[in-house]
């Protein structure tokens, strides 16, 4: 069973922030990273939210039954594999005033771009839903995204393009519903929050860390015929 996992950076970081967005917007990657060597770690490792690390606690439990790709989407240095190097930073789509600099410096005319648009021009500068096609041509038997809806924005144009023989599943709020494209929805909503007895930051994480901790490989063989268990494993 061949399995994707996609998850978004996080503020919290191991080291204190060295670079912000017009740092890792005007330099390499790897240039940062020799720069910086001291603050620099895997981007699994980098990233400490607690979402984070249900999601890393999830994939931990996914691969001891199936092949598992783990890529987070970073809003600083694009999509990246968990092992993929990178130094510590300070940048993220939540803050919108700084994504529509970040796109102006792109050279757009963000006078006529809304919010939800500047963040997507973003994520198509660091080539986020770009990469992501190229992944998926990889023919995964199950993509999980667990994703707010500024990292859902970042990754759009992909979502709406998910190869047939990829059974994909997003878990997201109500209010992201509209921006999961081809995923299956898995809510995650107040009821799964109280349910739970979590935090709404930590939530998409949790339900995740839920399905995959119960997770055999015949669970994830019921998934690919009966996509509607994603929600029964995760309640």
């Amino acid at each position: 069973m061949d399995v994707c996992v996609l998850s978004p950076c996080s503020k919290d970081k191991r080291y204190a922030p060295v670079l912000d967005c017009e740092d890792v917007d005007g330099h390499s990657r790897g240039e940062l990273v020799q720069e910086h060597a001291e603050y620099t770690t895997t981007a699994a490792g980098m990233y400490t939210g607690r979402e984070h690390q249900h999601v890393k606690t999830a994939v931990t439990h996914l691969r001891e039954v199936a092949d598992v790709d783990w890529y987070i989407i970073s809003a600083g240095f694009g999509l990246l594999r968990d092992d993929t190097e990178i130094p510590s930073y300070e940048c993220g789509f939540s803050d919108i005033e700084s994504v529509r600099k970040r796109a102006k410096r792109a050279g757009y005319n963000i006078d006529g771009l809304t919010n939800d648009e500047a963040i997507e021009a973003v994520g198509r500068e660091k080539s986020i839903p770009q990469t992501f096609n190229n992944i998926l041509t990889r023919e995964y038997d199950l993509l999980f995204a667990v994703l707010s809806e500024p990292y859902l924005l970042s990754v759009a144009d992909a979502l709406t393009e998910i190869p047939k023989q990829t059974t994909a599943f997003a878990f997201a709020s109500k209010g992201s519903k509209q921006s999961v494209g081809d995923c299956i929805w898995i809510p995650a909503t107040e009821t799964e929050r109280e349910a739970l007895e979590t935090t709404w930051m930590a939530l998409r994480g949790k339900l995740f860390r839920e399905v995959a901790s119960s997770a055999e490989i015949r669970d994830l063989e019921q998934l690919l015929k009966h996509p509607e268990r994603a929600e029964i494993l995760s309640s």
